[in-house]
């Protein structure tokens, strides 16, 4: 069948549930992705953590992290940083930098937003500064460092992240009424003052109106939303990758990704180059691999 619907993705690059989802978003978009348009939502979840913390430091703040997002991991499978070496103070540059790249193209802001996380979550580098996210998004294809960080600093890019800023902080009445007991559950959050949607949240919006994903879910939810926006949109699901395809698509997985993409017992293909991030392995491909300094001898 034909058919588009938007899917509008409530999310922030520290969001260890976000990055938790990673693996159902990406089967969701290989295998129905046709039907489907993605606008990312920059939520902004971390205002100032150095809020009334007269002794507040990256470093030091960075140890508390890894323990909550080891509990995290548990949950979701996804890797924690293991160690954490340095946390970020607020997410607002991060996600103005992530609006910023939209300007080159929504898949370079994809690409970005998901070397932060991989940044943050395999690495433990939690990127604050403009150096910094140059640091985390070399090799970015189609990225230009220098239009970006020219970009990062406009009225009109601020403006951009501003308005995601405030629609998170619009939930719709779905989620103000949804009582859920489940971890990471997708009622109405409230932080720094404002009601907002946790993250992730994904609207599935189409003919028959919208209908909303929230919180951390199985992925039939999201299937479930995306049929309820557009009925029979779930009847027709592209074959489910190969490794080789997997890695063409998205130059870097997780262990938890390759199995839930490919499905078990799914092996890397030959070239890639493994990572242990101190509990578990994240596979990169070659360029992806001198991009990130990583060995392409690496040991599995």
């Amino acid at each position: 069948m034909s058919g588009r619907i938007e899917a509008i993705e409530y999310t922030d690059a520290v969001c260890s549930t976000a990055w938790g989802a990673e693996p159902l978003l990406r089967r969701l978009d290989w295998r129905h992705g046709h039907h489907l348009t993605w606008r990312k939502v920059m939520g902004g979840l971390v205002g100032n953590a150095a809020a009334g913390k007269d002794a507040w430091d990256r470093v030091g703040a960075a140890v508390p992290m890894r323990a909550y997002w080891k509990r995290v991991w548990a949950l979701t499978g996804m890797p924690y940083p293991n160690p954490m070496h340095l946390m970020l103070q607020s997410t607002d540059p991060l996600g103005q930098a992530v609006k910023a790249a939209e300007l080159q193209g929504q898949e370079v802001a994809h690409a970005v937003l998901r070397r932060f996380r991989e940044q943050i979550f395999i690495f433990g580098l939690g990127p604050q500064t403009p150096d910094e996210f140059d640091a985390a998004t070399q090799g970015v294809r189609g990225l230009d460092h220098r239009r970006w960080r020219a970009d990062q600093a406009s009225e009109a890019v601020a403006a951009a992240y501003r308005a995601d800023w405030e629609e998170t902080r619009a939930p719709n009445d779905h989620v103000r009424n949804l009582k859920h007991d489940s971890p990471m559950n997708g009622e109405l959050k409230h932080s720094e003052g404002h009601d907002r949607y946790a993250l992730p949240t994904v609207i599935f919006r189409g003919p028959n109106g919208d209908h909303t994903v929230a919180g951390w879910v199985g992925y039939e939810e999201y299937v479930a939303g995306l049929e309820a926006a557009l009925p029979g949109a779930a009847a027709d699901p592209r074959p489910d990758p190969t490794p080789e395809q997997a890695f063409d698509r998205w130059p870097v997985l997780t262990a938890k990704e390759l199995a839930f993409l490919c499905g078990e017992p799914a092996q890397p293909p030959a070239d890639v180059v493994p990572y242990d991030w101190g509990d578990g392995l994240v596979y990169f491909a070659p360029a992806e691999a001198r991009a990130r300094g990583l060995a392409e001898s690496a040991p599995a």
